[in-house]
């Protein structure tokens, strides 16, 4: 993992003008002290909100800064990889592969979802470029769209934001399912916002949100995927910089979620309390409110069920508001916690290694960190 600073540095200064660091700043609307600690290792890491700052400036994507992996750990031995997930994306000759059956495509996307919430992306590159190319023929267009969700989501982990957009976009086209269509628009405002573009991906999700708002008497699939578009827009605008807004949202969100009962999965899309609950967390360390994002960890309800990514993500949340507060030692073993539950998540995410690389400068690591950072080529 190559340290943030040093990335900061090498774009700072290889671009042409290059800039200076009060430069940088002025334009990031940061302090120069800020960068200054950056690039000289004296701070690991820096709110996601200030990182998307300083991207913004450098006219780089938020991957670019952190040092996204953007690269499979292990290529299929028997085809597939991100150069023909491209190819399947997006095709210059119809070279559609054999088309497969509606039930053959609805047990391969069962598969691939389930690699998915596992963190299983090299399973991904190898099957989702026959899945697509083999998804034509009557009856096909929804999950056709499905795999493009897919492919969108495995992508955006893999830091190719913009082939990812392509892909989200490439399975609106094709959806017809309403429902499912709702799904891949959060898809679209998620991809969104890891470019960098919060007012988009909120703009996007509320307007479908309005659109869809389920009547008295909905089905509850309608009420999860509507909560799920609302929990979505609040976080862009906490990425925002809008608080308040994100509060409302998740307000709206929080009553949903109430009328539902229960945490759902609806077109693979998780949304309840449990859901809500976690948004409050994330939106609370975007706004650097650490106190209040531990406030809203312990409001968790139990037994919740998230799916294992989102379970993963959520922890390294709480593990960071911890980290900020001083709380190394819980922060350490939270990230354990992780890792043992989530080994094929954790090794592609930035996020907890960004944690890792900020206890190893607060404080003489223990074995146990050490070992965590070595396992996830931290420095």
């Amino acid at each position: 993992m190559s340290e943030i600073g040093d990335r900061i540095y090498q774009l700072r200064t290889e671009r042409a003008p290059r800039l200076t660091q009060r430069e940088l700043a002025e334009r990031a609307g940061v302090s120069i002290d800020l960068v200054q600690k950056l690039e000289q290792h004296r701070k690991a890491t820096a709110k996601i909100t200030t990182l998307q700052a300083l991207a913004n400036a450098l006219d780089v994507d938020l991957a670019a800064v952190v040092s996204k992996p953007t690269h499979l750990q292990t290529l299929p031995d028997d085809g597939g990889g991100l150069l023909e997930l491209r190819r399947a994306l997006t095709p210059v000759v119809d070279d559609q592969g054999e088309p497969m059956t509606p039930a053959d495509l609805r047990a391969a996307l069962a598969e691939a979802w389930a690699g998915y919430w596992r963190g299983d992306y090299d399973l991904l590159g190898a099957i989702l470029p026959g899945m697509i190319a083999s998804a034509h023929g009557p009856g096909t267009d929804d999950a056709l769209a499905e795999a493009c969700q897919i492919a969108a989501c495995t992508l955006v982990h893999l830091g190719h934001s913009d082939l990812s957009l392509l892909a989200a976009q490439r399975g609106l086209r094709h959806v017809a399912d309403p429902l499912l269509r709702a799904a891949i628009v959060g898809t679209h405002a998620w991809i969104l916002l890891n470019q960098g573009r919060p007012s988009d991906a909120a703009a996007i999700a509320v307007r479908e949100a309005d659109e869809m708002e389920p009547r008295r008497k909905a089905a509850p699939a309608a009420v999860s995927l509507w909560g799920n578009l609302l929990v979505t827009a609040a976080t862009a605008a906490a990425r925002d910089g809008d608080d308040s807004e994100a509060q409302d949202l998740l307000a709206v969100a929080h009553g949903a979620a109430a009328r539902l009962g229960e945490d759902r999965n609806d077109y693979q899309t998780a949304f309840g309390t449990s859901q809500v609950a976690m948004q409050r967390v994330d939106v609370a360390v975007v706004a650097g409110d650490y106190p209040r994002a531990l406030d809203a960890a312990a409001r968790m309800p139990r037994g919740g069920s998230l799916p294992l990514a989102a379970h993963a993500r959520h922890r390294s949340d709480v593990a960071h508001a911890h980290a900020r507060l001083g709380h190394a030692g819980q922060a350490e073993a939270i990230l354990l916690e992780v890792e043992t539950a989530a080994p094929r998540w954790m090794r592609y995410q930035v996020f907890p290694r960004s944690i890792v690389a900020e206890l190893l400068s607060q404080r003489r690591p223990s074995s146990a960190l050490r070992g965590l950072a070595r396992r996830l080529d931290v420095r």
